[in-house]
């Protein structure tokens, strides 16, 4: 699904965040990415969506080169990317914030994916909910990112790059966000690329684990217990 080839990225040339990163994922694959702050993790992400300057290396989607193409392209390529905190448009509706999400889509193709995503997401049940006509800004935090998400998955993503999706949250909203993410994993035929400060959540929904350790990665076979010991106690 996804292949990553000795990826150094960055800003600089003569300092790049990411210093020669390899990965693979495969079709209906949760990849896993833990590190602690400034490890490189949100880069990572960013430079698969081209959104950061790759300066070598090369990225492959479906076995096809990638690397270079814009933001937009990627998307139509078929990779959705949940922004860290997610991203709505806080003075539109959820309504309105869907709807816009879904533009490309014809009106029954929109209205097919949202019937699809209402048994995931309760917030966009129109005739139960009156939060669908909700103005943005006045949700949650748990329901801004589960409205950020829903919005990104409207466009049938085979593969979800997820950056921070638990960040900001309460104990029950991750429980929550979580579970829907774990519903779309066993429903969906979706790859998903995790990135994620919350270990525990990362060894959970994960099915390989990598270390993002200053701008290169390895994958551990350790325990919950010693990643955190060992990488996060510090």
């Amino acid at each position: 699904m996804l292949e990553i080839k000795n990826i150094i990225s960055g800003y600089r040339k003569d300092n790049p965040i990411l210093k020669g990163v390899s990965l693979r994922i495969k079709q209906n694959e949760v990849v896993a990415i833990i590190g602690q702050n400034g490890a490189g993790k949100s880069t990572l992400a960013k430079t698969i969506m081209n959104m950061v300057p790759y300066i070598s290396g090369d990225i492959f989607l479906n076995g096809k080169p990638v690397t270079g193409i814009n933001t937009q392209g990627i998307v139509e390529q078929g990779v959705g990317f949940f922004f860290q905190g997610g991203r709505v448009f806080p003075h539109l509706t959820v309504e309105e914030n869907l709807a816009i999400a879904g533009m490309s889509l014809g009106k029954k193709a929109y209205h097919d994916r949202k019937r699809e995503m209402e048994q995931y997401f309760n917030l966009l049940n129109s005739k139960n909910n009156h939060r669908f006509k909700l103005q943005a800004s006045y949700l949650s935090g748990g329901e801004q990112h589960q409205l950020a998400l829903a919005m990104v998955l409207m466009k049938k993503p085979k593969l979800l790059i997820l950056d921070e999706p638990s960040a900001g949250l309460s104990p029950g909203n991750v429980k929550r966000l979580y579970d829907i993410l774990i519903g779309l994993k066993e429903n969906l035929k979706m790859s998903f690329l995790l990135i994620e400060q919350n270990v525990k959540m990362a060894f959970e929904f994960g099915d390989k684990l990598f270390l993002l350790k200053d701008g290169t990665i390895e994958e551990q076979s350790l325990s919950l217990e010693n990643v955190e010991e060992k990488y996060f106690n510090n």
